[in-house]
């Protein structure tokens, strides 16, 4: 849409020619919207008529129409998705390897609970051999599993996706989690470091873009979908109305760095709060991704110690009681 724009391509043509790289789910949205502006809606009236864009992205459409410039709107749009969409799959890839891990762990030990440690049972029984106290529990966990493993794998089915369900439809499960990322420590600095990133972003494109500062803390908010830090900034929002400053107000937000602050002080100090915000946007940007390749570091070798840890214990609980017969013969 830049592109167009910067042509001088007309909006109802342009829609047209942009919609030709679309699957069809997006071809039907983008045509629900170009024929909201033929109706005589206004662009971003006709983005938000579709219910299918976000309050930020509108917002920044309407700036971009009142001050006209929307192709240098759409510019930081692109530059904002974009951004938003490489620190999704740097967050993915950073859990990705561990659950496969996990999984691959779990499948391992399940492998040996049906077809490994039963051998090692008619081995000991055919000897004779009266195995410990924790090669008994092995067998006995592993004659459960087999006489119940499909009920096993039924519930832990259901179960995930009733918690999924749970994550994505109750407040209160979202709330906990929230409250659990702000808790555990290599965690609640990643998640630190990500909300201060998109808070500070969405912040210096709306400011940029004309839009007034309470209503650019508001959608800024809403970026981070995060419910406990919303209602911290909404507070914000109130005291920056009652004429406190806006580094003032943005430090009842715990959540948020004191370097943060400190640098939005600065930026206000010296009236160039926009060039501000987007040094510390860089600067976050960049510290986020030395963190999550540190956290990778971490935690492969940790995960892979972990499944060593579990394949091991099964292995020697099995073991032992062949080495402790061989040594009495």
């Amino acid at each position: 849409m830049e592109i167009l724009l910067e042509s001088g391509c007309e909006i109802t043509k342009l829609f047209e020619m942009v919609k030709i790289n679309f699957n069809k789910k997006l071809v039907s949205v983008l045509e629900e919207v170009s024929s909201n502006i033929q109706k005589g809606n206004s662009i971003s009236e006709s983005f938000k008529k579709t219910n299918k864009f976000s309050l930020f992205f509108v917002s920044m459409v309407k700036a971009g129409e009142i001050s006209g410039n929307l192709d240098m709107v759409m510019s930081r749009l692109y530059d904002y998705y974009d951004k938003e969409y490489k620190l999704k799959s740097k967050l993915i890839s950073i859990l990705t390897y561990p659950i496969f891990l996990m999984i691959l762990a779990m499948a391992a030990a399940l492998f040996m609970f049906i077809s490994i440690i039963p051998n090692f049972q008619i081995i000991f029984i055919n000897n004779g051999v009266e195995p410990p106290s924790f090669t008994k529990f092995l067998i006995s966990t592993s004659i459960f599993i087999r006489n119940y493993y499909m009920y096993i794998i039924s519930i832990s089915f259901i179960s995930l996706i009733i918690l999924f369900y749970k994550i994505k439809t109750s407040s209160n499960v979202k709330f906990y989690i929230e409250k659990i990322q702000l808790k555990i420590p290599f965690i609640k600095n990643i998640t630190q470091l990500v909300i201060t990133t998109k808070f500070s972003r969405a912040f210096y494109i709306l400011i940029k873009s004309g839009i007034e500062i309470t209503q650019a803390i508001e959608i800024s908010s809403q970026v981070i979908d995060n419910g406990i830090l919303y209602n911290e900034i909404s507070k914000c929002k109130k005291y920056i109305k009652n004429g406190n400053t806006i580094s003032k107000s943005l430090n009842l937000v715990e959540t948020f760095p004191s370097l943060f602050i400190n640098m939005i002080t600065i930026g206000e100090e010296s009236g160039s709060l926009d060039k501000t915000l987007s040094s510390i946007t860089k600067f976050y940007e960049q510290e986020l991704e030395n963190k999550i390749e540190q956290g990778m570091k971490i935690i492969e070798p940790v995960i892979i110690i972990m499944v060593a840890a579990v394949i091991g214990v099964l292995i020697i609980g099995m073991l032992l009681p062949m080495f402790d017969t061989i040594s009495t013969i």
